[in-house]
């Protein structure tokens, strides 16, 4: 059953994120079925940049690439309309638990757009794993097979 498009504002973003400014890597985004999209723009004032690479190479640390799949796919666990979801998640209990078959193709730069995917492959508490896709104009710049996080419910 298709689920209708949901479109997700960066004010909304930034009120339901763990993560925030200047560590926040989404902007607006769109949930659908068990997909979840978003941007990034690297807009070279990232404070990261500054020292990664000397002689002012700025280059978009993989890692950081990783962490923004990683926060659009709690964007998708926040938003979505999962029969698993029993009760709305604790944002301060949600974490990172691992990836696997990274690849990172492309060299992002100060300018680049970043086009964010996620796919969500399992879902059930504690743990969901989603595959990650992130490219600048079309071109792959990098993909996580699975990308692990571990959750827990709001306590009522």
């Amino acid at each position: 059953m298709n689920t209708p498009e949901k479109f997700v504002k960066i004010e909304e973003v930034k009120e339901l994120m763990p993560q925030q400014d200047p560590f926040l890597f989404l902007r607006d985004c769109r949930v659908v079925d068990k997909e979840a999209y978003s941007s990034y723009e690297i807009t070279g004032k990232e404070d990261f940049l500054r020292g990664h690479f000397k002689n002012n190479n700025p280059v978009f640390p993989a890692s950081i690439m990783l962490e923004a799949v990683g926060q659009l796919a709690i964007l998708y666990m926040l938003k979505c309309e999962e029969p698993e979801m029993i009760a709305p998640i604790d944002t301060s209990k949600i974490f990172f638990s691992s990836c696997e078959s990274v690849r990172c193709s492309r060299i992002c730069r100060p300018g680049d757009v970043l086009d964010l995917k996620v796919i969500c492959k399992r879902l059930r508490h504690p743990i969901a794993t989603f595959e990650a896709y992130l490219s600048v104009n079309g071109e792959r710049a990098c993909f996580a097979e699975k990308i692990c996080l571990t959750f827990d419910f709001k306590q009522s």
